[in-house]
This record gives structure tokens, sequence and C-alpha cells, in this order.
């Protein structure tokens, strides 16, 4: 059911109206009709986005405090064991500062390539490998085959 009202509007918004109205094709009527409708929608939608932004925010809040203190445990774990191993590797051997420096190069050069991802099997390989050149240069053997002596096959320990 339709209802008649009487709007007082100054020239200049009157001309709007009147121009909006004739381009899409609707009587003035319809035009301020659909033009306080989709108004009133926004101040709904204005109010009902604060309390949903509120909510959603305090829930990111929660979620991430619970999230930073999961982090936080987790790390301090992983700091008491690396400290473990450091404390024992420190008692096993003597390293002068110089191989120390080289082996924190080596390992930020290796964290930055890998992105922090240690992936055990290529780690051993590596040491594997660098044994066995070490122990062929020992030994003064100029064609370089040490895989068949000095490389473990890890097929055994995967079978």
């Amino acid at each position: 059911m339709v209802k008649k009202t009487s709007i007082s509007l100054d020239e200049e918004t009157f001309q709007l109206c009147e121009k909006y109205a004739a381009e899409n094709s609707r009587s003035r009527s319809e035009f301020i009709a659909s033009a306080i409708q989709k108004y009133i929608s926004d101040l709904e939608l204005g109010k009902q986005k604060n309390i949903i932004a509120k909510e959603l925010a305090d829930e990111i809040v929660k979620g991430s405090e619970a999230g930073v203190t999961k982090i936080s445990k987790g790390l301090f774990r992983y700091a008491v064991e690396v400290e473990m191993i450091i404390m024992i590797l420190s008692e096993l051997a003597d390293i002068p500062p110089e191989v120390m420096k080289e082996y924190r190069r080596e390992a930020i050069r290796n964290v930055r390539r890998t992105r922090g991802k240690i992936n055990l099997d290529d780690l051993i390989a590596r040491n594997n490998r660098e044994f066995a050149e070490r122990k062929t240069e020992e030994r003064g053997d100029k064609n370089g085959d040490y895989e068949s002596e000095f490389m473990i096959d890890d097929s055994v320990f995967l079978d």
C-alpha cells in the first residue's frame, strides 16, 4: 500500500532528484522512495557493522593472544633443547673461535637458504659426504671414489 506524503526540498536537491529519476526511467516518487530505503539500509548496516567489527576484533585478539602464547612456549622449549645440545657439545669438543665463526656463518647461510626448515636426511648426507671426502684426502686417493667405502647406505634403514 502506497502512502502519500509531502516533503520540502531545496532547489538543488529537487533538480538532482528530477535528473536522476529521468535518467533511470523512474518517477520522482519511486526515486525518492528508493533513496530513502538505501539510506535506511546504510544506517542499519552501519549500526551492525560496528557491533560485528567489535566482536570480530575481540575474537581476533583472543586468538592472537592464544597463538602468541603457544609460539612463545614452543620457542622456549626449543631454546632449552638447543642450550642443552650446546652444553653437551662444548664438553665434548674444544673448538677454536675461528672455527666457531665459520660454523656460525655456514649455519646462517643454511637457515636462510632453507628458510629455517631443517631436513635431517640432507644434513646427514652432507656430513657423510664431507667425512668421506676428508678420509679420502687423508689417504691420498686421487680418484675420489669415496662413496663405496665411506658412505652409508640409507636403504638398509628404510626397509
